[in-house]
């Protein structure tokens, strides 16, 4: 979830940037506050499909502005909301699962200030029943959530509901209760079990739902089918990709029996124990931080080496093939002074990701990682979860695969930091589409799609791997150009306007755009430089479009 957070405290940190919301928060403007925001809700809702709550609320704990559902407004919402009241009272970032009208929903409180004066809050919430039927799309497990019976009577819409111990289910389809019913007979209490049911054997397991203040509230039960002791194996081992801190432990609890393999000791545990190491999808590792010491399977055959030896011939270490990413979130060898294990080790309340490309195919891989003592030395154990798609789904616009203006906007704070500790060159192109809605109009929205799926195409391909190129909203794109000064950023985009205009689209149309761009200033904020180049993007339309203004 700490993905999710960091996501939505940037957006929030954006809207408190523009000095137009900023404004009509603070003079507590209802109809100026969504006309201002009801379009970006709407890229929020195209960007994240899980997001069902945009809410400004006053810090006299009244709502100033449910974006989701304009038209109710002023009521004091923080004395039926417990995470409100608590943003209120203490003025810190919050997050947690807390119950809504239709069940768990997962919320993102960030405090808004005005010269250190605290003046109300912004809300996002992420549905946990959309979260369940994602988990189901990517995982194929049936993810269910429950309530604890102490937490039931906060619901305010929840209807029928089926109980087995002390917890009840909020989203049981009717094809899984006659399951439950039986698991009901057998077991009193919702934890890891398996069960058969039928003509097939399933194997639960469960990971707690913590609210705002850490508190256990339920339980998210994962089930998946499985018809044999492999299957159970791998059930096991599935499961516990969704739940990395018990992966962790299981791994822990091998690694001393994975010693002996070291030291010539096999014996039958050991083999066993290993098998399902090699058995879990997800590479891990044991490593000192300098050198590969063990390796599971799947880390083999991620990276094409038979065995640990072949590896080692070649690489001393995992990081050698850590890219750069385009937050502070991604390792390299060496971070701050330490190398990558000690710097997860004495950072843990930080995500950590690595960029690694195979045959040009790149992964990102979420890092966690336990410590453990051997011989007087600290050796790590790090497991790598591909969470590729996961960061695909967050971070890319789904019509034409580029990154998404949510991307953007984490991306963009972290280059004008780095640009002004490094002192260098930052530049912005901002360009839109000339006579898009025409084009709509005349041809018919697919053509439009066509169209924009083109031109992304065209612009991606003639952009660095450092640049970063984002679609800003409906027929505007942006690219950010690290260490480039003002000169060749006109001179790249007005190779990319050239492009474009001789591109040919779909049937043969004709298309041009219209292009602002411009390098950050000293003391320039990072809304200052967007403001700055979309009035540039204006200029060149009123100057008579398909040309660089600068």
């Amino acid at each position: 979830m700490d993905e999710i957070v960091n996501f939505f405290h940037a957006r929030a940190n954006e809207f408190i940037a523009d000095k137009e919301i900023f404004q009509a928060i603070l003079n507590k403007n209802h109809d100026a506050l969504y006309m201002l925001t009801k379009e970006r809700w709407a890229v929020l809702q195209q960007e994240n499909p899980h997001l069902i709550v945009l809410q400004f609320h006053n810090s006299d704990g009244t709502s100033l502005l449910r974006v989701h559902r304009p038209t109710l407004y002023g009521d004091n919402i923080a004395k039926k909301r417990e995470t409100l009241s608590e943003i209120h009272s203490k003025h810190k970032l919050l997050s947690g699962f807390e119950e809504g009208r239709a069940g768990f929903v997962f919320r993102i409180l960030v405090p808004i200030f005005n010269n250190e004066e605290y003046i109300g809050a912004i809300e996002f919430g992420v549905s946990a029943q959309n979260l369940a039927k994602l988990i189901k799309h990517d995982t194929n497990l049936d993810a269910l959530f429950f309530t604890h019976k102490s937490y039931i009577g906060k619901f305010q819409e929840l209807k029928e509901s089926t109980a087995v111990g002390d917890f009840t289910s909020l989203n049981m389809p009717e094809s899984l209760l006659p399951l439950f019913n039986r698991y009901k007979k057998i077991y009193n209490t919702l934890e890891n079990n398996f069960i058969e049911f039928g003509a097939h054997l399933y194997y639960l397991s469960t990971t707690q739902i913590k609210n705002y203040k850490g508190d256990e509230i339920g339980l998210l039960v994962f089930l998946n089918q499985m018809d044999d002791f492999e299957g159970y194996i791998k059930g096991i081992a599935l499961s516990s990709l969704l739940i990395t801190l018990t992966l962790i432990m299981i791994v822990a609890i091998f690694v001393h029996f994975l010693y002996n393999r070291i030291s010539g000791k096999m014996n039958f545990q050991e083999l066993f124990n290993q098998t399902v190491l090699d058995a879990i999808p997800s590479p891990i590792i044991v490593t000192d931080g300098k050198e590969l010491i063990l390796a599971n399977q799947t880390f083999l055959l991620y990276f094409k080496y038979k065995s640990i030896d072949a590896f080692k011939k070649e690489h001393q270490c995992v990081c050698e093939y850590f890219e750069e990413g385009d937050t502070d979130e991604f390792l390299m060898p060496n971070k701050d002074d330490r190398i990558w294990t000690e710097y997860v080790f004495h950072n843990p309340e930080k995500n950590h990701k690595v960029k690694i490309t195979i045959n040009d195919t790149t992964t990102v891989f979420d890092v966690k990682l336990s410590v453990l003592q051997y011989n007087n030395a600290a050796r790590y154990v790090v497991v790598f979860t591909d969470i590729s798609s996961l960061q695909s789904l967050s971070t890319n616009d789904s019509l034409t695969g580029i990154a998404n203006r949510l991307h953007f906007g984490m991306v963009y704070e972290h280059l004008i930091s780095m640009a002004k500790r490094e002192h260098s060159d930052l530049g912005v192109i901002f360009f839109d589409i000339d006579h898009f809605k025409k084009i709509n109009d005349n041809h018919g929205h697919l053509v439009g799609d066509s169209v924009l799926k083109g031109i992304s195409s065209l612009i991606k391909h003639k952009t660095r791997k450092s640049d970063i190129f984002a679609r800003w909203g409906g027929e505007e794109f942006i690219i950010l150009l690290p260490n480039t000064p003002l000169e060749s950023c006109v001179a790249i985009a007005e190779g990319m306007r050239l492009s474009i205009a001789n591109q040919g689209f779909v049937n043969s149309l004709k298309v041009t755009c219209s292009f602002g761009v411009a390098t950050l200033r000293e003391n320039e904020s990072s809304h200052e430089l967007i403001k700055r180049v979309d009035s540039l993007l204006y200029e060149a339309k009123e100057l008579g479009r398909n040309r660089v203004v600068s």
